[in-house]
C-alpha cells in the first residue's frame, strides 16, 4: 500500500475531515470540492495515481492519497478514518461499496458514510445504517439532461418542502415571486441571483393554486404502420420469391428456345402454370422440355412451404416486437435517448413521466435500463447509434432532440455528429465526462448543450457528507444550491443583517425562521439583524454556499480561504 500526499491529515487543525474512496471524475470533483470550497482535510483511496483521474486527484492541492486495490481495514487504518468527519464510497461497483460501506460501519458505527449506488434496489440493507445515505448521480443529473432535451433552462418542478418551485416568470403572478434565479434569454451562458433581480425570467416562487399541472402521459392513440410491417415481412420472404421467379425465367427461357412455334409469353405462361398447377403430360414434348417441367413439378411442391414458413416466422417476430417495444414507430417530436446506464435510464423515465414520446437506442440489449424501457413500453432499437442508419431507424430526421448518454465520450461525440450531420438543426445534449472537454466540444462543434454527470452530482455528495441535506436547480450548465443553516453563536452571520445575504451572483436569502419558528418572508427589511440559532434558507452557488457554512459555523478567526469559482 502506497501513501502519498500533502503530509499527515492529523495536522489540519481545526479542519473538518474527509475520505473519500474511488479514482474517477466523480470522486476528483468531490475532492476538489471539500478541499477547495469548504477547506477540509481530504484524503483519497484509490487504486492507481497513474490512471487519468488518480493523476488528477494526485495534483490537487490539500489532497492525501493512498493506493490500495480496495478500501479495506489496513486502507481504512492508513486513512485514519476514526478521525474523519464522513466517508464517501464512489467507486462504480455496487458490490464493492456495499462491502466497503458495512466493514467502515463495523469499525466506526457513527461515522458518516455516503455511498454511490447505479442500483439502489442493492441499498436496503445500508439503509438500516442510521448514518449511511445512499445516493445515485445518474438520478441526480438526470432531471438537468430532460429539461435540457425538451428545451428548457431547468426543469420546472417543486421543492421538496412543497412552499416554492422552479418557473418562467410569465407562469406566475409578480407578488408571488421570491427570487430571481437568472437571466437566460438571448445568452450564451445564464446569468445567474442578478442583481437586477426584476429581469430574471427563470424564478423562484410560492406555490400558486392555479398553477398547471406537469402534463400527464396521454395513452399512445397511434398505430404501428402497415408500411413497416409489410417491410420486415418482405424481407423474410424476398429471397424465396427471388429464386422462385429466377427459376421461372430460366424455365421460361428453356421452353421457347426448345419449341420452334412458342414465343416468349406463352412459354412464360406455360412455366407458371407448371409451377403452380402442375404439369401435363404431353408424350410429344422433347428431352429438354421434359426435365425442365419435372423441375417445375417439384418446385411448386416447395414453393408454398417455405412462402408460408416465411410469412409465419416474420409474423411471429413483428408481434414479439410489437410485444416488447422494440418495433419502431413513424414517430414524430419525439426524443432520442442513446445509452441505458445508469443516467440514460433515468432520463428516459423523466421524459416518459413529463409525457414526451422517447425512442431509446442502445449496443447492448443486456444494459441496465432496457427492462426498465420495456416495461414502460417504450420503443428499442439495438444497436450502434453513431452510425447512420441507426439513427435514421429511430426517426431522427423529425425528432425534438438527440440526447447521447453513453459512458464513452468518443462515441458520444461521435454520435452526436453523425446527427448533426444528418439533420443540421437537430437540438444534441450530450453526456461528457470532462468539464473542460464539454466546454471546448461545445464551442468547437457548436453542440447544442454538454453536460457533465459529476459536475451536476458532486453538491448533493458534498452537501451530505458535510451533514447537510440542499436541493440541486440546475441552471443551463451551471448549478443553484438550496440550503438551511443555523447561525452559528459566535459565527460571522451572528454580526450580519438580512440584507448581507442578498448577494448577486452568489447567494439570496430565501426565508428566515426565528427562535420561536415562526418562518419570516423573503420581503424582510434588509436592516433586520440576525440572531444565533435562527434558520436562514438560501439559494447560492456552489462558493457561495460554501463561504455562507464557513460563516454560519465558523469563528470569527478561524475562516479558511475559499476559493470563490464556479
Amino acid at each position: 500500500m502506497e501513501v502519498a500526499g500533502a503530509g499527515s491529515p492529523v495536522q489540519a487543525q481545526g479542519r473538518r475531515r474527509f475520505v473519500i474512496c474511488g479514482d474517477d471524475s466523480l470522486a476528483y470533483r468531490l475532492a476538489d470540492e471539500l478541499a477547495n470550497r469548504h477547506g477540509g482535510g481530504v484524503t483519497v483511496i484509490l487504486r492507481s495515481r497513474t490512471s487519468r483521474y488518480g493523476r488528477r486527484i494526485a495534483r490537487l492541492p490539500g489532497v492525501r492519497c493512498i493506493v490500495a486495490e480496495r478500501p479495506d481495514v489496513d486502507a481504512y487504518q492508513a486513512a485514519e478514518l476514526g478521525a474523519a468527519d464522513a466517508l464517501a464510497l464512489v467507486d462504480r461497483n455496487d458490490v464493492a461499496n456495499i462491502e466497503a460501506a458495512l466493514q467502515a460501519h463495523d469499525l466506526h458505527p457513527t461515522l458518516r458514510i455516503v455511498v454511490r449506488m447505479f442500483n439502489t434496489g442493492l441499498s436496503r440493507g445500508l439503509d438500516q445504517l442510521p448514518y449511511c445515505t445512499v445516493l445515485s448521480d445518474g438520478a441526480l443529473a438526470a432531471p438537468a439532461f430532460v429539461s435540457a432535451a425538451v428545451g428548457q433552462a431547468t426543469p420546472r418542478h417543486g421543492l421538496r418542502d412543497g412552499t416554492m418551485f422552479v418557473a418562467d416568470r410569465g407562469e406566475v403572478r409578480d407578488h408571488e415571486v421570491v427570487c430571481g434565479l437568472a437571466i437566460t434569454r438571448d445568452r450564451d451562458e445564464p446569468e445567474v441571483l442578478p442583481t437586477r433581480q426584476h429581469a430574471a425570467d427563470l424564478v423562484l416562487a410560492v406555490v400558486a393554486p392555479w398553477r398547471p399541472e406537469v402534463p400527464r402521459r396521454r395513452p399512445a392513440t397511434h398505430r404501428y404502420p402497415l408500411g413497416t410491417i409489410a417491410g420486415r415481412v418482405w424481407r423474410r420472404i424476398r429471397l424465396v420469391l427471388g429464386i422462385f421467379f429466377g427459376l421461372l425465367l430460366a424455365a421460361a427461357a428453356v421452353l421457347a428456345l426448345n419449341g420452334p412455334e412458342t414465343t416468349w409469353s406463352q412459354a412464360f405462361f406455360e412455366a407458371v402454370l407448371a409451377t403452380l398447377g402442375g404439369a401435363d403430360v404431353d408424350p410429344s414434348a422433347t428431352p429438354v422440355e421434359k426435365v425442365t417441367l419435372v423441375a417445375l413439378t417439384i418446385a411448386s411442391i416447395a414453393l408454398i412451404p417455405l412462402l408460408t414458413g416465411a410469412v409465419v416466422d416474420a409474423v411471429i417476430k413483428v408481434r414479439l416486437e410489437v410485444a416488447d417495444g422494440s418495433l419502431p414507430r413513424r414517430a414524430s417530436g419525439h426524443v432520442i435517448v442513446v445509452g441505458l446506464g445508469g443516467v440514460g435510464s433515468h432520463v428516459v423515465e423523466g421524459l416518459h413521466a413529463l409525457g414526451v414520446d422517447v425512442i431509446a437506442i442502445d449496443r447492448s440489449a443486456e444494459a441496465r435500463g432496457v427492462p426498465a424501457v420495456r416495461d414502460l413500453r417504450i420503443p428499442l432499437l439495438i444497436g450502434d447509434a453513431s452510425r447512420r442508419e441507426t439513427l435514421l431507424a429511430a426517426s431522427v430526421t423529425t425528432s425534438r432532440a438527440l440526447v447521447v448518454l453513453t459512458s464513452d465520450d468518443v462515441t458520444n461525440l461521435e454520435t452526436a455528429l453523425v446527427g448533426r450531420a444528418v439533420r443540421a438543426d437537430l437540438r444534441v445534449v450530450l453526456r461528457l465526462f470532462d468539464g473542460d472537454f464539454a466546454d471546448q466540444v461545445q464551442r468547437a462543434f457548436d453542440l447544442t448543450i454538454s453536460r457533465s454527470v459529476s459536475y451536476l452530482a458532486v453538491p448533493s455528495f458534498a452537501a451530505r457528507m458535510l451533514g447537510h441535506e440542499l436541493e440541486a436547480i440546475p441552471v443551463a450548465r451551471r448549478v443553484l444550491l438550496v440550503a438551511e443553516t443555523t447561525v452559528g453563536e459566535r459565527s460571522l452571520l451572528a454580526r450580519m443583517t438580512v440584507g448581507d445575504l442578498r448577494r448577486p451572483g452568489e447567494a439570496w436569502l430565501l426565508r428566515l425562521t426565528n427562535l420561536s419558528g415562526s418562518q419570516l418572508p423573503a420581503t424582510v427589511a434588509d436592516g433586520r439583524r440576525l440572531r444565533p440559532g435562527e434558520k436562514i434558507t438560501v439559494v447560492a452557488t456552489r462558493a457561495g454556499l460554501a463561504r455562507l457554512m464557513v460563516e454560519a459555523a465558523g469563528r470569527p478567526d478561524a475562516l479558511p480561504h475559499i476559493v470563490p469559482y464556479e
